[in-house]
């Protein structure tokens, strides 16, 4: 047999093997919607401000939401988390209520 034929009858590849590389799948929706949720429940709704909290907690510029790669985006939905977790209230808000409802009319 001659030694060119390949294994299982298959042609040998006409290119030299490229390695693979990863490509970095777009931001889903809904984490785009959890990260303006954060933004939003910090008290950030002017552009530059929610901008610039994404960009330190990503540690790099950024030109919108969905540029961020999905580790990026996790690394800023936790640090937004962390420091926008809600204060510890003394009353609830039952009781902390501006008007009488109806069955304080009671």
């Amino acid at each position: 047999m001659p030694g060119d034929l390949s294994l299982f009858g298959e042609d040998p590849p006409s290119e030299p093997d490229q390695p693979i590389v990863p490509t970095e799948q777009p931001l889903a929706g809904w984490m785009v919607d959890s990260l303006r949720e954060a933004l939003t429940a910090r008290g950030l709704t002017a552009t530059a401000e929610r901008q610039q909290a994404i960009e330190v907690a990503v540690g790099r510029p950024v030109d919108s939401l969905r540029s961020l790669t999905r580790a990026e985006a996790l690394r800023a939905l936790e640090r937004l988390a962390s420091t926008s977790a809600p204060q510890a209230r003394s009353t609830s808000s039952w009781d902390s209520r501006d008007e009488d409802t109806w069955i304080d009319r009671l």
